[in-house]
């Protein structure tokens, strides 16, 4: 059947063009693309049900634990991770990102007993946003500063 779209059962095909396809009709050469990337807002907002973070005791390590952060990637991982190394009561963190068209990573967190996983990071979220926060004030400072400072050199 020349002309028909073999792969039209196939929903997220985005480029595909059926003269393009050698064995409809005979061009060689050409390629299909498959889009099975999701939409850039399914990468942050949350479906409904869905939770921001799960968190499952380790049962094979005594004092450890997985979390599990949804619509998140390497920025947010790399920091806790970072964060939580330099703790004295963490004995080790690392994090995965399972696929790289997905939003999500895994965060195996073990500590020395004193504080639990879970406080651990907690406390870790707690003092990169306070981090932050101090990063926004600098920031708004020197860039104020240097609007004052611009505006006194066009005199």
């Amino acid at each position: 059947m020349p002309g028909l779209n073999p792969y039209a059962h196939v929903s997220n095909c985005s480029g595909y063009s059926a003269n393009k396809d050698p064995r409809v009709n005979g061009t060689v050469g050409s390629k299909m693309e498959i889009d099975i990337a999701p939409d850039r807002h399914e990468l942050f907002l949350l479906g409904e049900g869905e939770k921001k973070i799960t968190f499952e005791p380790e049962t094979r390590v005594p004092n450890a634990a997985m979390f599990t952060f949804n619509k998140e990637d390497h920025t947010l991982g790399n920091l806790l991770r970072a964060k939580l190394v330099k703790s004295p009561h963490v004995m080790f963190a690392a994090y995965q990102v399972p696929h790289p068209l997905f939003a999500v990573f895994k965060l195996r967190v073990q500590t020395d007993g004193e504080v639990s996983p879970k406080e651990a990071v907690v406390q870790a979220c707690k003092d990169l946003v306070a981090e932050l926060q101090m990063l926004d004030q600098e920031f708004t400072k020197e860039w104020e500063l240097k609007k004052i400072s611009g505006a006194h050199a066009d005199m």
